[in-house]
């Protein structure tokens, strides 16, 4: 049944995001060329290939992280909501309040565990007083499945935590500011077996609130967590579609031969 109904939730989504044509080149290497993908709301996808195939450069052109390569440039059209996010009037720093990221090693800020949560809210103006801000810091922590955990030692330092603590901090700070989509990558990767089936539980909750986009190297990791996959190769977008479809009947013998371990 649980099939089904990720089916059906996957037809029912809205498109959050849409990419039509997008190149990226670092100085003169062509990196990425010609995506087309349309991200879905309220899904998780899934994006894998080999290393180097351009999926997390794909990932960091949804938030603008590119920008902060002063080789990179990037062509084409990127709109969340039908707002293109490359507009010259478009603050990257807003963009990325609405379009939070995690990174693939656990990085809190060198402050408390409220700190982490609150910095956020506090930069953006998202709340009105202390009152405000406490109950977003603990609903976040719930949230990240972290709450429990810390709520007795919210003044202590956040790089004191157990590396999947961190991770799930990282995780409630990103979603402190009420973004839209959150973008991960690889954020099981320096992480242990226990840690990365809390982080994939909490990937699977978040799901009904946000738009989660997901890089790993594992495709096991693919299959549990998301509902679409996108598969990169050489720069290359191969294939898109629903996971089970991409891992058991792939269209592109490119896909299949990945899927296999053929290549990669």
């Amino acid at each position: 049944m649980k099939d089904l109904r990720l089916e059906r939730d996957v037809q029912t989504s809205t498109n959050k995001i849409e990419a039509r044509k997008v190149q990226v080149y670092y100085g003169t290497n062509h990196a990425l060329k010609d995506v087309d993908v349309d991200i879905l709301d309220k899904t998780v996808t899934a994006f894998i290939g080999p290393s180097g195939c351009g999926k997390s450069t794909f990932l960091r052109c949804l938030n603008r992280m590119n920008d902060t390569v002063a080789s990179a440039r990037v062509e084409g059209s990127i709109t969340l909501e039908g707002e293109n996010i490359y507009d010259a009037r478009v603050d990257p720093v807003q963009l990325r309040a609405k379009i939070g990221m995690v990174f693939q090693k656990p990085n809190p800020f060198p402050k408390s565990i409220y700190d982490n949560v609150a910095y956020g809210p506090k930069i953006h103006g998202l709340t009105r007083n202390k009152a405000e801000l406490d109950q977003v810091v603990e609903d976040c922590l719930k949230k990240a499945a972290l709450w429990n955990e810390v709520k007795d030692r919210l003044q202590s330092p956040g790089t004191g935590l157990s590396g999947g603590q961190q991770q799930r901090l990282c995780i409630a700070r990103a979603i402190a500011t009420s973004p839209e989509v959150l973008l991960m990558d690889e954020p099981c990767s320096a992480l242990d077996p226990i840690a990365t089936a809390q982080v994939e539980e909490l990937i699977d909750e978040l799901r009904s609130q946000f738009s989660v986009v997901i890089v790993t190297h594992s495709m096991q990791q693919a299959a549990r967590v998301s509902q679409k996959t996108a598969f990169f190769h050489l720069g290359h977008l191969v294939e898109y579609g629903e996971t089970g479809t991409i891992f058991t009947n792939p269209k592109d013998p490119r896909t299949e031969s990945y899927i296999t371990g053929r290549i990669g």
